[in-house]
């Protein structure tokens, strides 16, 4: 059978870390679990090639994390961060959405259905004809929002800052104010 070695595989991901990290558990679990790596006997059941394919997917799963290799003060002042960027209304990153799903799976779909909605209402924004029709988009998103929502304070900051970023774009200031001046223009 044969043997691999992957104890360099931690230090090539985090160089530099000196405690033990994520990485090397995760090292140290492929190379000691019952995956037959460092093992002579053949698997013999079913069973166990099944608990050795979940072993691998979980051990590979939490490599590719965005918090590998964070101690848990790094993931709260991390988490922190998103919450922060969350309830401001601005947009969270793909690594950000990651570590939530990964981490925070609850706040992952809170935070997924707030970006959603942000997206949504800047394609409403986007086909606007005039400043009054987006004021109008932008009154009644803010209406639509329930006091009930548990994230109404992250779901109205994000409206505000896509039409606070919207209105500072040139589409936006080349809009004529009203229908009236709409017609003016086009004739």
């Amino acid at each position: 059978m044969t043997t691999f070695d992957f104890s360099g595989l931690g230090k090539t991901l985090h160089p530099g870390m000196d405690k033990r990290s994520a990485a090397d558990r995760i090292i140290e679990n492929l190379s000691t679990g019952n995956l037959g790596l460092n093992k002579t006997s053949k698997l013999t059941s079913d069973v166990k090639s099944v608990m050795d394919c979940f072993e691998v997917t979980t051990n590979i799963s939490e490599l590719l994390s965005p918090a590998c290799g964070m101690t848990e003060e790094e993931k709260s002042a991390y988490l922190a961060h998103i919450q922060a960027k969350l309830k401001a209304g601005k947009k969270l990153t793909a690594e950000e959405m990651r570590f939530l799903q990964a981490e925070y799976p609850d706040l992952y779909l809170q935070a997924a259905r707030v970006q959603s909605m942000r997206e949504s209402f800047e394609r409403q924004l986007k086909s606007c004809k005039t400043k009054e029709e987006a004021a109008n988009v932008f009154s009644t998103s803010m209406s639509m929002v329930s006091d009930s929502d548990p994230m109404k304070e992250a779901v109205t900051a994000a409206y505000e800052d896509a039409y606070r970023e919207y209105k500072e774009t040139d589409k936006y200031k080349s809009l004529p104010e009203n229908d009236k001046e709409k017609r003016e223009k086009d004739s």
